[in-house]
């Protein structure tokens, strides 16, 4: 009898023990988009890093630009080269990026995994206000072009990180690789658009809304949001929160939508 009372005393005094705080209870409301996307955008950072130290490992782009020279530029797929190239996609995360391009230091694009149309070609000529121009031009260190059509004729949204390659302090060139807007989608809150400092969407789960204007109410909010990094206002059964984002050369705006719920009582 008292064995049966003392196991009775500890099950309710087990029962009224406090749960354990989980972690999500100590953030800020809002603070999961803003998280994500930091996390995001460093992993990407380290790939571009990690893939151009196996591209200066292995002189991959003197190769490859030596190999075009000797073909006349006829052949995008160098079996001599194939192991270094397999080892630099084996450096990044897997199923983020859509494609990988590598351009030498005179423009010349010397490698893509998937878009022929664009070996052979140079970034001097025609490819005014690219991605891959922008990203060429920028050779300091990693860079983020925000999304865009990779050529006015594509028919794909992409983002892109760019990392130069310098070997013996000389520049080789860049490798730039595409990353699937997709995949940043997935990771953030449901009813979440990301838009630039202009007000135009450049991640939604719409695809056909990308690269238009977010509705006027909510443009007009756009440079308090830069400003402040965190404004709330309502718009009939919605509530709508803005908060800034920005990493590298990536400004965005991130418009939360939260639908109200509306309770009708019958008399």
């Amino acid at each position: 009898m008292k064995f049966r009372i003392l196991a009775l005393l500890l099950i309710f005094a087990v029962s009224c023990a406090a749960p354990p705080v989980k972690e999500e209870i100590t953030k800020a409301p809002g603070d999961t988009n803003i998280s994500s996307l930091e996390k995001f955008f460093k992993r990407s950072e380290g790939d571009s890093i990690r893939a151009g130290h196996v591209i200066e490992k292995h002189n991959i782009i003197q190769q490859l630009t030596h190999l075009r020279l000797m073909d006349k530029g006829g052949k995008k797929y160098y079996l001599l080269e194939r192991e270094n190239i397999t080892e630099m996609i084996n450096a990044v995360t897997e199923g983020i990026y859509l494609d990988y391009v590598i351009i030498n230091k005179h423009g010349d694009i010397i490698y893509t995994k998937k878009n022929d149309t664009l070996f052979g070609t140079n970034v001097n000529e025609g490819y005014e206000e690219t991605p891959l121009k922008k990203c060429f031009a920028m050779r300091r260190g990693v860079y983020f072009e925000d999304v865009a059509l990779i050529t006015p004729g594509s028919e794909t949204y992409s983002l892109y990180v760019s990392a130069p390659v310098y070997v013996q302090q000389n520049f080789h060139g860049i490798l730039v690789m595409l990353i699937d807007i997709s995949k940043i989608s997935e990771i953030l809150e449901k009813n979440t658009d990301v838009v630039n400092r202009d007000g135009v969407i450049k991640i939604t789960d719409d695809y056909s809304r990308i690269n238009s204007a977010i509705q006027e109410n909510i443009g007009l909010k756009i440079n308090d949001a830069v400003r402040d990094g965190d404004i709330s206002m309502e718009k009939s059964s919605e509530e709508i929160n803005l908060k800034s984002f920005n990493y590298n050369s990536i400004s965005w705006i991130l418009v939360k939508k939260k639908t109200q719920t509306l309770t009708s009582y019958n008399r």
